[in-house]
């Protein structure tokens, strides 16, 4: 056994032999001895760690090895021959000290022995700093970038970056750990093993014809056949077929079609299951890599973001100019703005255009989806009649509504004569979508314009943005037509260099002010190559790879490539989109271009060196709904139900919240039979995984026919699923959102401008932005009710304004809302509904809760208390809890009025503050624990929200949410003397304003308001204000909601 190691049955003394310490040291405690073999005593050096098993230093500095078990081998190894486990963490980072005779004796330093005594400190400082660096904790997995997410172990060591690759296997030969190689990795199943023995006989199979046919001509044909490609077959008036891929993903694309990029997202995103593709497309839903906060960042501060947006269908239109304009007519554009003098730069072809597509039928207008149409420049001839020049055009429709639009339109080009013909362009053009204030940089240096087209002024144009870091400044429907040059010839790309001593100054910002000022004057351009099938077509044949990779060999390393022969341009259309109502906005780039070249341009896009740092990132659909969110802008179809789209999604969304909370476990998951909103009201409104628009329009429940209720009795877990599972199977097959339509906010504004007042369409909805004004986040689900209403004023008004919304529309009908009964007395009926009237003052109450608003004194006068009765923030005392129990007990008594029918008004419930005199303490039930005001009534529910978080723009809660059009436009009529079309930030200004009039009253006391200013003042404040609660919760929070639209 070696000197340095400890046995249990040695009878060697554990302390080794070691050179005195230098001298002077200045410990306080007296330096320890120990007796060596030899019998003669030394100074031990004592580690930091007085602990079993730490080493002990050497005179070098360096630690012994830790005392091996019994059994163990001397070598460091077992003797199986499996290697021993790694040394202790503790062991290693143990720093030795020496602890010798104070430096300072008989009053004089010895320097000499001080310095030593540092110098042996500092050297085991180095060496434990070495070895702890040597033997770290973590392992190769464990090592991955910050972006990432964290991720268990992984017993294959290819699946960590490549630089840890040869760590990963080294630690796992060590551990003995496992390893999987899918080469060699036995088939799972009865049918994998089959494959598997296919594919083998398949390859041996192939081996031996190659054999056979070299054995029967050993010579080869030697005969070089020179075929065209076969050129893609574009029918007219019907759906084309997608694009033939490699056989070997043919059998995967049987019922969904990939993107260009899809292999390369498949390594780097979360994608659509393959059995349920997402609108016939397997589309990217997020990455992999940590992306809310960046995709955030992406837009607003720093950096670039890309999508892969060709899935968005294109319908391409052609044909006389008569014929086109009547289809485009026929689908809702019939703005004067689109066809007179100020819609030329759109109809030659100057600028692009973007609003919504509409469909009649049945003497009915609805919405079909959001789209983006973009003319091709005519050519004229002289002595042409305008209306018989041909015309062609571009149609974007999100493919959710592609199949319905290209049958409307095909419809309508039929109903024309000469007839237009359609064109189905899903799989001939490809898009890129990129945001951020580096996106037109990385634009730039990737899209550069073909020598060709290097003196056409869109191209100059188009390279004169430098320094442009929002694509909002540009002019409205601003794009550029050129084209580019095969971004594989100047890969790899270097990072643009910005000197410092040259910032980008006044001068640079003068000349981008002139470029953008003079941006329409130019004439628009005499044709798009994207708008040819030839250019296109052999825009698609791109030289390979392996090609281009054979003639950078031939140059110099990283030098750019010269455009030859081979190198087709490629067709590109550059439109540059702005938000139409918000200037704060940021803008974003969409280009379209040919499908098969999507791919060269995505992956170099991808590797771009921003100047910024970093290269630009990529997102999903989760990532365009969340920047949508942080605009305030409805995202389609998610946020926009009404239409067919976004019924359908809607429907979707239910099943899969429904699978979702089934899944949970009863504890976790939210019980909506049992919830209580106050005042013996029990029960979620509709399904609380839906958005349950079906509810918004829903008649009066006949008498005849009760809605059954669990709220007369309390349901366990168990019952409470088994009633969700026979609701969901019970459920009418057919679409309950069938009849319910969707209006735009134009249509919207308008109907309310017009006096007199025209009613809304009934059973349609219109999106809006929920702002929280204090606390609170909504969800997606969440219930939206309009302030309580005041009854009599309220009913008077509706009746006014909106006529026909009271016999369709569920409007307030009365002060009185139909909550379930809580308990009922003994020996009688309990009703399925009864009456209950609401707090009188709970419009006030939810009023009060406005910040920095003096709304107090349209208080009512605080009663005086009853005795019995129990004030807030006051210690509950033995007699209080008891009083408490009492009124607990007795609230259902109190409720029912003692003979079963609706309690009259002086039974009804009130806070204590607003309790009338002489009348019975309020009910503890009918009050929420939490100490909030109630929840508004079913009656007064207006909407649902579509997508609910905090959003990181504005730093609170927020939302977009679907109200109900005649409900929505009776909340803007109900304040009179407020204008009805005023912003949130105008509504800011007036609250302010208002606060300052009242403020000045308040000095002013001779000079009172009259009762009417009084009104308005309250009214102003009050104007699209709201209660947003999320499913299954019983508290609500205050918030002010804004029309916006697509």
């Amino acid at each position: 056994m070696g000197p340095g190691t400890n046995n249990k049955n040695s009878n060697e003394p554990r302390a080794q032999e070691r050179k005195r310490p230098p001298q002077g040291s200045l410990e306080a405690t007296a330096p320890k001895r120990a007796k060596s073999h030899n019998g003669t005593s030394t100074h031990k050096a004592v580690p930091i760690h007085h602990k079993k098993g730490v080493p002990r230093s050497t005179p070098s500095g360096t630690s012994t090895p830790t005392a091996q078990k019994k059994g163990h081998n001397g070598g460091g190894g077992p003797p199986n021959g499996r290697p021993g486990a790694r040394p202790n963490m503790r062991d290693v980072r143990a720093i030795a000290v020496s602890k010798a005779d104070p430096a300072v004796q008989d009053g004089q330093l010895n320097v000499q022995s001080f310095l030593d005594a540092r110098s042996f400190e500092l050297k085991a400082l180095t060496e434990s700093m070495r070895r702890t660096k040597a033997s770290s904790t973590s392992r190769a997995f464990q090592i991955v970038p910050i972006t990432l997410r964290r991720r268990t172990a992984a017993h294959n060591h290819k699946r960590v970056p490549k630089r840890l690759q040869p760590r990963a296997k080294r630690e796992m030969k060590q551990d003995n750990t496992p390893t999987v190689n899918s080469k060699t990795r036995k088939p799972g199943s009865t049918r994998n093993r089959l494959r598997a023995e296919n594919a083998r006989k398949l390859g041996l199979l192939a081996r031996r014809k190659k054999l056979l046919k070299l054995k029967t001509n050993p010579a080869g044909d030697n005969r070089t056949i020179s075929l065209r490609a076969a050129r893609p077959k574009i029918r007219r008036n019907t759906l084309n077929d997608p694009v033939v891929t490699n056989r070997k993903f043919r059998r995967r694309q049987i019922h969904k079609t990939w993107l260009p990029t899809h292999l390369w997202h498949t390594k780097r995103a979360r994608m659509t299951e393959p059995s349920k593709p997402l609108w016939r497309f397997a589309i990217p839903l997020t990455p992999s890599n940590k992306s809310y906060r960046p995709t955030h960042r992406a837009q607003f501060e720093r950096g670039a973001m890309a999508w892969d947006m060709s899935f968005i269908s294109t319908i391409g239109l052609a044909g006389r100019l008569s014929g086109v304009r009547n289809v485009l007519k026929g689908l809702g554009l019939n703005q004067d703005s689109l066809w007179n003098d100020r819609g030329a730069r759109w109809r030659t072809g100057a600028v692009h255009w973007s609003g919504l597509l509409k469909k009649q039928s049945n003497s009915k207008t609805s919405v079909l989806a959001p789209t983006t149409i973009v003319w091709s420049p005519a050519v004229e001839f002289e002595d042409e009649d305008v209306e018989k020049q041909q015309r062609r055009l571009f149609l974007r429709v999100h493919p959710s509504v592609f199949l319905e639009t290209f049958n409307e339109i095909l419809r309508l080009a039929r109903t024309n004569n000469p007839q237009p013909y359609v064109e189905d362009l899903r799989y001939e053009i490809g898009a890129i979508d990129l945001v951020g204030p580096s996106s037109t940089e990385a634009l730039m240096a990737v899209f550069k314009p073909h020598a060709s087209d290097a003196t056409h002024p869109l191209a100059q144009k188009f390279q004169s943005l430098t320094g442009l870091k929002d694509p909002a400044s540009l002019p409205l429907g601003s794009m550029f037509a050129f084209s580019a040059v095969d971004p594989r010839l100047s890969y790899p790309y270097q990072p643009r260099r910005v000197a410092p001593a040259e910032p980008f100054g006044a001068q640079q910002h003068g000349n981008l002010y002139e470029i953008l000022s003079a941006f329409h004057q130019e004439p628009a351009r005499s044709e798009m190559a994207l708008f040819d099938r030839d250019a296109r077509f052999k825009a698609s044949q791109l030289p390979s790879q392996k090609s281009i990779n054979r003639r950078k060999t031939k140059g110099a390393p990283g030098a750019p490539l010269k455009v030859t022969s081979d190198d087709p341009p490629l067709p590109i259309l550059a439109l540059a989109s702005r938000h139409l109502t918000d200037p704060q906005s940021p803008g974003s780039w969409t280009v379209l271009l040919p499908w098969k070249c999507v791919l060269p341009f995505w992956y170099c896009l991808m590797h771009y060196p921003l100047s910024t740092g970093g290269n630009p990132q990529f997102g999903g659909q989760d990532e365009l709904r969340q920047l949508s969110f942080e605009r305030g802008l409805p995202w389609f179809p998610g946020d926009v139900p009404g239409t067919e789209a976004g019924n359908a999604w809607e429907l979707e969304q239910r099943d899969l919240r429904l699978k979702k909370w089934q899944r949970m476990p009863k504890g976790k998951r939210h019980n909506y039979e049992t919830l209580n909103l106050g005042g013996g009201r029990k029960g979620e409104i509709g399904d609380g995984w839906s958005c349950a628009y079906e509810k918004l329009f829903r008649g009066k429940v006949p008498q005849d026919e009760p809605e059954p209720s669990t709220g007369n009795k309390d349901v366990d877990m168990a019952d409470a699923e088994n009633c969700e599972k026979e609701k969901a199977v019970t459920a009418a097959p057919s679409n309950p959102l069938a009849d319910i339509s969707y209006i735009p906010k134009s249509t919207f504004s308008n109907l309310l401008k017009q006096v007199p007042a025209t009613p809304m369409p009934p059973r349609t909805l219109v999106t809006v932005r929920i702002r929280m004004i204090t606390k609170g986040t909504p969800i997606s689900c969440a219930r939206i009710y309009r302030l309580p209403t005041g009854g009599p004023e309220l009913l008077q008004t509706s009746q006014e304004h909106d006529p026909s919304s009271m016999d369709v529309d569920r409007t307030s009908q009365a002060t009185v809302a139909d909550v379930p009964a809580s308990i009922p007395l003994p020996g009688q009926q309990q009703p399925s509904r009864s009456l209950v009237p609401a707090p009188a003052d709970l419009y006030e109450q939810w009023l009060s809760l406005l910040p920095h608003h003096k709304n107090k004194q349209h208080h009512q006068p605080q009663q005086q208390q009853p005795s019995n009765s129990i004030r807030k923030n006051t210690p509950l005392t033995v007699e209080d809890r008891q009083r408490l129990i009492a009124q607990q007990l007795i609230a259902p008594v109190l409720a029912l009025n003692g003979s079963g029918a609706a309690p009259s008004a002086s039974a009804a419930f009130f806070p204590p503050h607003s309790a009338p005199p002489g009348s019975a303490p309020p009910p503890a039930s009918s009050l929420l624990s939490t100490g909030h005001p109630m929840c508004p009534d079913e009656h007064d529910l207006i909407g649902f929200v579509t997508k609910g978080e905090f959003n990181l723009r504005d730093g609170r809660g927020e939302g977009i949410a679907s109200l109900s059009a005649v409900m929505a436009a009776e909340e803007l009529r109900r304040y009179h003397g407020t204008n009805t079309t005023t912003t949130e930030e105008e509504q800011e200004d007036v609250d302010d304003k208002e606060a300052q009039k009242m403020k000045n009253g308040k000095k002013r006391r001779k000079t009172k308001p009259p009762a009417k200013a009084k009104a308005d003042m309250r009214n102003s404040v009050a104007t699209r204000l709201c209660v947003v609660r999320n499913a299954g919760e019983d508290v609500g929070r205050l918030a002010r909601w804004e029309l916006v639209g697509l």
